[in-house]
């Protein structure tokens, strides 16, 4: 039964994938988008795509100092809207943290606001006003809010505003890079939904300028790590591979080399240690191996005691529910979220005092370790 109704979950996700965010049928035309913040010549522009009785039409703001930038993210599916000023300052993120009390961890909206905003309200990080309510807590996310659905820039923006009231009542917002975040830094639009095509050519930008090193979101972006060490647990969207692990880069390094490469294509990253971090099989945004238990319990093992961590939680490879690899050392949480909301439940991962809980989207717990099994080495498995 369990392996029917994995393989019902992927034919609903992949029809889904063909259909679009919530059943709608993909657009050929832009859509409301933005704001995107651009420096150029000393001044700030803001960019929208705006609607306007039937028509689509571009809003232009120029300021000549970024303090004096208030921005709104609008969201017709949802019928939502938040404000936020820009930071003062981007700064480099920190790898390394100790453990807080809570701390939830989600990934892979993949521009699913309405999925992204339920899961948030439903933990206790956000109100119905979009303003953080987690004091001291931890959010992490593990990468892939960017592609295939419509309000990634929103996505993107509610976690940068998070951000920062974050900060002020002693809590972190973690943004951990994904293989997709760096595809879009790469523009690379293969994955990339005609709406924000579109847009483009409404706001005379073309994608890549939209995250390039002269946009807010952009360096923003080139601020985040591919991989964190919080407490005990290791967080990355793909995985470390041994492979990886094997170059003896630390996790300051891997990030280090991360943030030096990232927008460079992937046919000229050089070889050697970068070319280990962005390989898209065996590297961390793009590994699958331990998600999918093809790797022995003793390379696991190498791979936690090198990096000092007890557990490594992980996206990426979707799973029907929470699953615990090699007997609880590897969390998997990259679920089915448009499918799941569709069907009027969601979940993700919440870690208190250290312990492992499933929590779903109206705040109740539940204990990961169910769903937990023997290890069995698979390393030979196809």
């Amino acid at each position: 039964m369990k392996k029917l109704g994995l393989i019902l979950c992927l034919c609903v996700h992949f029809l889904s994938c063909l259909s679009g965010y919530a059943g709608t049928p993909e657009p050929f035309k832009g859509g409301t988008d933005g704001p995107h913040v651009f420096y150029r010549n000393g001044h700030v522009f803001v960019k929208s795509v705006e609607k306007r009785d039937t028509s689509l039409v571009l809003r232009s703001i120029t300021y000549s100092e970024r303090k004096h930038a208030l921005l709104s993210c609008s969201i017709p599916e949802t019928n939502d809207r938040f404000s936020f000023l820009l930071k003062d300052s981007l700064l480099i993120e920190p790898d390394q943290y100790e453990l807080p009390e809570k701390m939830i961890v989600l990934s892979d909206i993949e521009g699913n606001f309405l999925a992204f905003k339920t899961m948030l309200l439903g933990a206790r990080v956000i109100n119905k006003d979009f303003k953080w309510i987690f004091g001291k807590g931890h959010l992490v996310l593990l990468g892939d809010y960017f592609d295939r659905g419509l309000n990634v820039t929103e996505c993107l923006w509610l976690v940068y505003k998070l951000e920062q009231e974050a900060k002020l009542a002693g809590g972190k917002v973690h943004f951990i890079l994904g293989n997709h975040e760096i595809l879009n830094l790469q523009g690379n639009t293969e994955y990339v939904r005609q709406k924000y095509l579109a847009n483009a050519k409404i706001m005379g930008e073309s994608y890549p300028l939209w995250f390039d090193e002269d946009s807010e979101l952009g360096r923003w972006l080139r601020t985040k790590n591919a991989l964190e060490k919080i407490g005990g647990f290791l967080f990355c969207h793909g995985g470390i591979s041994p492979e990886l692990a094997r170059t003896k880069m630390t996790i300051s390094s891997i990030n280090r080399i991360s943030r030096n490469h990232l927008g460079e294509a992937q046919e000229i990253i050089p070889p050697g240690n970068a070319r280990a971090v962005f390989d898209q099989q065996t590297g961390i945004f793009w590994c699958r191996t331990i998600a999918k238990s093809k790797i022995s319990m003793e390379d696991l093992d190498m791979i936690l005691a090198f990096y000092g961590g007890q557990r490594m939680v992980i996206g990426h490879t979707l799973v029907p529910d929470l699953t615990l690899n090699y007997g609880g050392r590897v969390i998997c949480i990259d679920l089915y979220h448009e499918e799941n909301l569709r069907r009027g439940f969601m979940k993700t991962l919440l870690i208190e005092d250290g312990i492992c809980y499933g929590i779903d989207d109206k705040g109740e717990k539940s204990s990961v370790f169910t769903v937990a099994f023997p290890h069995k080495d698979e390393s030979n498995k196809e």
